[in-house]
């Protein structure tokens, strides 16, 4: 069996344990049942976390109702990016600049969606890349908001090194710029994951008020160093009005973002 085999098929059976337990499960449990490494158990569950297949509750994990309910072809991604694509226009129409909707796979930043500046000269940037988690505006928000015992293991995980120059590799720094981000709402990185270019993200709450994705603006860093309040403003707004979409019949509540300051 190849490689690209085995891990489909190892995904299909953490579905298929959560589809038949009606509580949580932790890493070590799912680990002893499938009979894998914590390591490969703790990939799984975070990949699948990311993309709204499963929802964490403390240290654990569960299948999320309106997937046990309603199944799981699409699930909440499918969801978010009908409800994201229309506020990426917005954005790009009131900012100027690229927007971006951003969830983590794994340790690293996948973009789902995007709607790209007029600008001649503008940030782009490919739907199919994956990016790192520690220099990305995206990636350092969602960090911020996840479990600090999560978000220090995905971390511990990642090889990090120099992308540019400007990119920070000092765990201490890291963290203290994932505090900063906890306390104002958004993130920001400048030259950091591509020299000449820089961005702000704010996070997007889950039904639960677990940390979901981000949306993000990119610019390049001329631009965006003139219009940063600006910029920080317009993606906390609608990062923020995206998670209301989410809290639409349910009683979770996420964690209020900050202002750009």
């Amino acid at each position: 069996m190849n490689s690209e085999v085995k891990s489909a098929g190892r995904v299909l059976d953490v579905l298929e344990l959560f589809s038949a337990s009606s509580g949580t499960l932790g890493v070590t449990e799912v680990a002893r049942k499938l009979d894998i490494p914590k390591s490969s158990a703790q990939g799984l569950l975070t990949t699948l976390a990311g993309r709204g297949y499963l929802a964490r509750e403390a240290a654990a994990y569960l299948l999320p109702p309106e997937l046990r309910d309603g199944g799981w072809v699409g699930g909440l991604r499918a969801r978010l990016l009908a409800l994201a694509e229309p506020l990426l226009d917005r954005i790009a129409s009131e900012s100027r600049e690229s927007a971006f909707l951003g969830m983590l796979v794994g340790n690293k930043i996948q973009y789902l969606a995007k709607a790209v500046s007029r600008h001649e000269v503008r940030y782009d940037a490919s739907l199919s890349q994956l990016r790192p988690v520690y220099c990305t505006s995206t990636g350092l928000v969602i960090l911020a908001h996840l479990d600090p015992a999560i978000s220090s293991g995905i971390l511990n995980r990642t090889k990090i090194t120099k992308v540019t120059p400007n990119t920070v590799t000092d765990r201490e720094t890291i963290d203290r710029m994932l505090e900063r981000a906890r306390q104002v709402g958004f993130a920001e990185v400048k030259d950091a994951n591509l020299l000449g270019a820089s961005g702000v993200a704010a996070p997007v709450f889950g039904p639960r008020g677990e940390v979901l994705a981000a949306l993000s603006i990119g610019a390049p860093t001329s631009r965006y160093a003139k219009a940063r309040k600006q910029l920080a403003g317009i993606v906390v707004e609608k990062a923020a009005a995206l998670s209301r979409l989410f809290r639409v019949g349910t009683d979770q509540t996420p964690r209020s973002a900050g202002r750009p300051g």
